[in-house]
C-alpha cells in the first residue's frame, strides 16, 4: 500500500484549528490586551467585548494560570531581566514560599506629590494650559552636582521603546563599571501615557524602581501616544482640545511621580520620524510634553533633532562619516534609533550625569567633526 507524501487540505485545516484552539486556551488574556491596544473605534470596542467575554468564560478552567505561573518561574530563573516582568512574576507568585522565604512586592497605593506650580495645579484641576508655539531646537543641559558623598548616583532610564531600543543599550554600556553611577532599568516597549488602561505608568514605575529614590531620570516616551483614547466614557480623538487637556494632565502626574523625591529629569523629545503623518503626530506630542515639562525647574525637555535630523530638521536615516562610509542612524522602521544614532545622544546625556571621572584631554585624539554635531572621543593615545 502506497502512502501519500503530502498532507491533505483537511489535515492542514485540522492542524490550524488545533493551533488556534491552543492559542485561545493559553492566551485568552493576551487576546484581551491585543484588543485593548487597538486604536479607539467601534470595531475595537467589539473586539474588546468579544475577547473579554471569552477570557471570562475560560477563567474557571485555570489553564492560562498554569502557563503564567510557568513563565513567572522562568523569569525568576533568569529568562528575563525586564524589571516590569520580574515585578509581575513576583505578583504572580501570590505569596508562595520559595527557599523558606515568602515573596512580597510592595506596591504603593498613594504617591506623595510635591506642591506643584500654579500651571501644573491648573492641569491637575482639569484645566488646559496654552501650548508652546514650537519646541526649542537646542536646550542646554545643566550640569548635575558632582558626586561628593562617596555614594553612587542612582539614575533611572525610563520610557517606552524609544528608550528600550538603542538608547538604553548605549547608555548602559557608557555607564557600565562606573562606580559613580548605579542604573535602574525602568522602561517597557509598547507603552505610553495615552492608554493607562493598557499600561499604567503610575502603578508600574514604582514597581520598576522598588525602594530606590533615583537622583536623576532620563526619560524617552510618547512614541505610542498619537492615538485617541476613552476618558469618562467618551472617545477623545487625538489632537482635540479635550484630548490635549487630558494628556497634559497625565504628563504632569507622571512628572510629579518622577520628581517626588527630588530627582532631576531630562525628558528626551521624540526625533523626526520617517512617515510624514506619524511625524506630525510626534511633533504634536513633543509640543505638549515641552509645554508641561518646562514648568518644572528640576526638569529639562531636550530636543534630539540637532543630532539626528538633517540641516532642515527633517528625518535623516544615514550619516556619512569623514572616511566616506554611510552610518545608519535610525532603525529600518523609521522610528527607533540605531546604536550609532543613540551614540550621537549619549555623550551629552552622560556628561549631564557627570558620572565619568575626569580624563586627561591632552592624551586624547579628537577627530574633526562638522560644527554642531556631537563629538565622539577616541581613546587612542598619541604616540610619543
Amino acid at each position: 500500500m502506497r502512502h501519500s507524501r503530502y498532507n491533505s487540505l483537511p489535515q492542514l485545516a485540522g492542524v490550524m484549528a488545533g493551533f488556534a484552539l491552543t492559542i485561545v486556551l493559553l492566551e485568552s488574556e493576551g487576546l484581551v490586551h491585543w484588543a485593548q491596544r487597538l486604536d479607539v473605534s467601534n470595531p475595537a470596542e467589539i473586539a474588546v467585548q468579544a475577547t473579554g467575554n471569552l477570557h471570562r468564560f475560560l477563567q474557571p478552567l485555570k489553564i492560562e494560570s498554569v502557563r503564567k505561573r510557568a513563565l513567572a518561574d522562568l523569569d525568576r530563573l533568569g529568562w528575563s531581566d525586564d524589571p516590569a516582568r520580574l515585578a509581575a512574576a513576583d505578583r504572580e507568585d501570590g505569596g508562595r514560599v520559595r527557599g523558606g522565604m515568602q515573596s512580597c512586592v510592595a506596591m504603593p497605593t498613594t504617591v506623595n506629590l510635591p506642591v506643584p506650580a500654579d500651571s501644573i495645579a491648573a492641569l491637575l484641576r482639569g484645566e488646559r494650559i496654552p501650548l508652546a508655539a514650537s519646541t526649542p531646537v537646542q536646550t542646554p543641559l545643566p550640569k548635575l552636582t558632582a558626586v561628593s558623598d562617596g555614594k553612587p548616583r542612582v539614575v533611572a532610564f525610563a520610557g517606552d521603546s524609544m528608550m528600550a531600543v538603542g538608547l538604553s543599550d548605549i547608555l548602559l554600556r557608557a555607564t557600565a563599571g562606573d562606580p559613580n553611577v548605579r542604573v535602574i532599568k525602568a522602561f517597557k516597549s509598547g507603552t505610553g501615557l495615552a492608554r493607562p488602561d493598557v499600561f499604567d505608568w503610575m502603578q508600574e514605575y514604582p514597581a520598576m524602581i522598588g525602594s530606590e529614590h533615583p537622583d536623576a531620570v532620563i526619560v524617552a516616551i510618547g512614541a505610542n501616544d498619537g492615538q485617541g483614547f476613552v476618558q469618562d466614557g467618551k472617545v477623545l480623538a487625538f489632537g482635540t482640545d479635550a484630548w490635549v487637556q487630558v494628556y497634559q494632565a497625565r504628563i504632569a502626574t507622571f512628572m510629579n511621580l518622577l520628581t517626588q523625591h527630588g530627582a532631576r529629569v531630562v525628558w528626551v523629545g521624540l526625533p523626526p520620524m520617517k512617515s510624514a503623518d506619524y511625524n506630525q503626530r510626534t511633533a504634536e506630542i513633543n509640543r505638549i510634553a515641552y509645554t508641561v515639562v518646562s514648568q518644572y525647574p528640576q526638569a529639562t525637555w531636550w530636543n534630539p533633532e540637532p543630532y539626528l535630523g538633517d540641516p532642515t530638521g527633517a528625518y535623516r536615516e544615514f550619516e556619512t562619516t569623514p572616511d566616506g562610509h554611510a552610518t545608519r542612524l535610525r532603525a529600518p522602521d523609521g522610528i527607533h534609533l540605531s546604536d550609532d544614532g543613540a551614540s550621537l545622544l549619549s555623550p551629552t546625556l552622560i556628561d549631564w550625569l557627570n558620572a565619568a571621572p575626569p580624563v586627561n584631554t591632552a592624551q586624547l585624539v579628537l577627530p574633526e567633526i562638522p560644527k554642531g554635531r556631537a563629538r565622539k572621543v577616541s581613546l587612542k593615545r598619541k604616540r610619543r
